[in-house]
């Protein structure tokens, strides 16, 4: 299979959403998984399969066998192995299929030149994947007795594959989009936020959809399929109708423990519920996670030894790999020859139908149909270049086929669905041969480039009534084959509808499944303006029925401050006057926070406002010079909001601040701002080395009446209060906070774009 043209096309990355089925063709022309690992995961799922078949298999791959009898030597099995199938024996079944699966799979995605520049870090990616399959593996183990469903326990060797490969996707956008994906490690790194988002955001896809649509394309198990697809949603939020939920609810707690010990670096700074509640859900007691975390250092080390993991940083091994991988596609291309040869000596109707057939599976996607019909057409057409090409309204694209002359196999191009727009409303556009060039300009283009000679005639394909393609040629005159022609293109209409409907069933099972992970993660954002709107009540409500006795009491007191009265019940009469008077204060704060004035937005300079903030702070000698400093880009654009509402915001931050570090012995706290990439933003980053938060309190610090301060030092309403003024001015604020280490607080406001 061949995708140059689609490749070169995207090496600098897809330009957004609509360019969604471009990216995913980009998957699909990823190099298949070697011949060795499809079949071993054959024969290891069947059942009527024995242990000499796998000892055969393995014994095939020279280098293969090597390193599992190497891998007898350092799992110190108390043995020694002197032939594969004594390895196998010490070693376990299981074990060697998760070894030959591991193996294959990092040297299908080697690591990078030193000199290449990337933020992706694969040698730490890996060593966190490995460390999430080790880790679900453990949990296999010590779990095995509570589960209860009619599915049977995760095995130990399958929970290590699917938590090995549960990332896998991030490898592919990488690979096929290294620039892009740098942007997009860039842009999370500034925000801290989740890979997910941002990578829709850049891609129109996220790598949880890359990930499965790769192990779909490599035809992996149904179980390591679902858990690269849901390892990110909570266990509350996972589907149900799954086939495999229990091998999906292990990964997810893997995942999550794994990034809790910071293992590797997998890239997200998404928070997520707690291990413990992640844990509880799904049956498994807080020893056993302990327990886990005890044994999992030693396991990754023992495992890495056995996979060989310290091989990825060798360029003589990445050479090899691609030796092996050239040399089974050789001998792919051989046996396709030898195929279409035998299909050559065949013509015919029925012939056809068989080769277009014969070409797909149970399920296949518009490129298979396409590359089938081609193959199919030729014996029809055995003279000149065939090609066959198809539309798809629900992936917005053009697939087309191009089988050249003296030519085997076909190249397969993905492209935009533009390239042939107006086509179904062409005159003419019926039954039988039409001259090629009545076809889109764009489109004759692409044929030229498939074909290697102009199109001369094109059969068109049509489904109930509407032209969804069409067969070509380049011979001078048409093929007389008219009768086997309408067989064929019938027949592929009949597929390509199939695979229209498959796609988009499959688009909008992803969508939902999408949209439940985006329902679940607004559930909090949610709560939290339902008690935004109780304080607004409730405030309202204390308003009206505080403010008239709170009247009273100050007029009476001030009635018993005459001249004429004793000092003692005069000093009781200002002490009732000072309580009654801070009463309505609280009163107006909280009418305040629940229905603040209307923002009253201009533009101003952040830099400015900034600088006023700090000469305050400083001129009130909590914090000197070298403690309180502004590092702030020359280039910012001006911020359209409320100044007012703005500089209360960074005062109620830096008062917070200040509070955190009031005990630390060097008070440091810092200001610094950056555009944000999008360019449409601004970030302001402030940080403090104060004492910082632990989980639970960074969870419910911007919750309204919520204090981690004793009782009577503040009414939890300073951090609440600056998020409702962000969030009034087109902004929001998020947190970033570890315990004895400091806090980061991260301000997002509107940027004037275009002054």
């Amino acid at each position: 299979m061949s995708s140059t043209g689609t490749r070169q096309g995207l090496t600098s990355g897809p330009r957004g959403p609509a360019d969604v089925e471009l990216v995913l063709s980009q998957i699909d022309s990823l190099p298949t998984l070697p011949v060795v690992a499809i079949r071993l995961l054959e024969l290891t799922t069947d059942d009527r399969s024995s242990a000499r078949e796998v000892v055969r298999l393995i014994e095939s791959d020279q280098s293969l066998s090597a390193r599992i009898l190497s891998a007898v030597r350092r799992a110190n099995v108390g043995a020694r192995a002197a032939t594969v199938e004594q390895a196998v024996v010490l070693l376990g079944f299981d074990l060697v299929r998760s070894m030959v699966l591991s193996i294959r799979i990092f040297e299908t995605f080697p690591h990078r030149a030193e000199s290449a520049s990337t933020r992706f870090d694969r040698t730490a990616f890996w060593k966190h994947s490995l460390a999430v399959g080790c880790a679900a593996r453990l949990l296999a183990e010590m779990t095995a007795s509570r589960i209860r469903s009619p599915q049977p326990a995760p095995r130990p060797e399958e929970s290590f594959v699917c938590g090995l490969l549960h990332d896998i996707g991030k490898v592919v956008l990488d690979a096929c989009f290294p620039k892009s994906y740098d942007r997009v490690l860039a842009k999370v790194e500034v925000l801290r936020s989740g890979t997910v988002d941002v990578e829709r955001e850049v891609f129109g896809v996220d790598h949880i959809l890359a990930g499965r649509r790769l192990a779909m394309h490599w035809k992996l198990p149904a179980m390591i399929q679902e858990c690269i697809w849901l390892h990110h949603h909570a266990p509350a939020s996972t589907p149900t109708r799954i086939s495999y939920p229990e091998h999906v609810r292990l990964v997810q707690l893997a995942d999550r423990l794994v990034r809790q010990m910071r293992i590797g670096h997998s890239g997200n700074y998404s928070v997520d519920e707690p291990v413990a509640v992640t844990a509880a859900a799904g049956g498994i007691a807080g020893e056993t996670i302990a327990r886990v975390e005890l044994a999992l250092p030693e396991l990754i080390e023992a495992r890495a030894e056995l996979i060989g993991l310290e091989r990825l940083t060798s360029s003589e091994v990445y050479q090899e790999a691609l030796t092996d991988a050239n040399a089974e596609l050789a001998r792919v291309n051989l046996s396709l020859a030898e195929t279409n040869r035998r299909l050559e000596q065949r013509s015919g109707c029925f012939e056809a139908l068989r080769a277009l057939h014969a070409g797909l599976g149970d399920e296949p996607m518009h490129e298979d149909v396409c590359r089938s019909a081609a193959a199919a057409a030729r014996i029809i057409a055995p003279d000149g270049a065939v090609a066959v090409f198809a539309m798809s309204e629900s992936r917005s694209i053009l697939t087309l086929a191009a089988l050249r002359q003296g030519s085997k196999t076909a190249r397969v191009d993905v492209l935009p669905g533009s390239v042939a727009a107006g086509l179904p409303a062409l005159p003419g556009w019926g039954d039988g041969w039409l001259p090629a060039p009545i076809l889109p300009g764009a489109l004759l283009d692409r044929l030229l480039a498939g074909l290697g000679e102009p199109a001369a005639w094109c059969w068109p394909i049509h489904h109930r009534c509407r032209p969804v393609g069409a067969i070509v040629t380049t011979t001078d005159q048409p093929p007389g084959a008219d009768e086997p022609l309408t067989a064929l293109s019938e027949g592929t209409g009949l597929w390509l509808s199939g695979a229209e409907a498959r796609a988009g069933a499959q688009r909008i099972n992803e969508e939902l499944a999408e949209m439940n992970r985006r329902l679940v993660a607004s559930q909090a954002e949610v709560a939290r303006m339902r008690s935004l709107v109780m304080v607004g009540e409730m405030a309202a409500g204390a308003a009206h029925e505080l403010n008239n006795p709170l009247a009273v009491i100050s007029g009476r007191a001030q009635l018993l401050n005459r001249q004429d009265m004793n000092e003692e019940v005069r000093r009781s009469a200002l002490v009732i006057t000072e309580h009654a008077h801070r009463a309505s204060q609280i009163v107006a704060e909280l009418m305040d926070f629940a229905k603040p004035s209307p923002p009253e937005p201009s533009d101003w300079p952040l830099a400015a406002l900034l600088g006023g903030i700090r000469r305050a702070w400083l001129d009130k000698n909590v914090l000197t010079e070298g403690q309180f400093r502004l590092e702030l880009s020359d280039d910012l654009p001006k911020v359209r909001a409320d100044a007012s509402q703005i500089k209360k915001l960074f005062d109620e931050l830096i008062r917070n601040a200040v509070e955190a570090m009031r005990h630390g012995p060097q008070p440091l706290l810092i200001i610094n701002c950056q555009p944000d990439l999008a360019d449409d933003r601004l970030v302001i980053r402030i940080e403090d080395n104060g004492c910082g938060m632990p989980p639970e309190v960074l969870e419910r610090a911007l919750d309204p009446f919520f204090s981690h301060r004793p009782a009577g030092r503040g009414r939890g309403l300073g951090l609440s209060r600056a998020a409702r003024y962000a969030q009034i001015n087109g902004g929001r604020i998020r947190l970033s906070s570890e315990v004895d280490k400091g806090t980061v607080v991260f301000v997002e406001l509107p940027a004037l774009v275009g002054d």
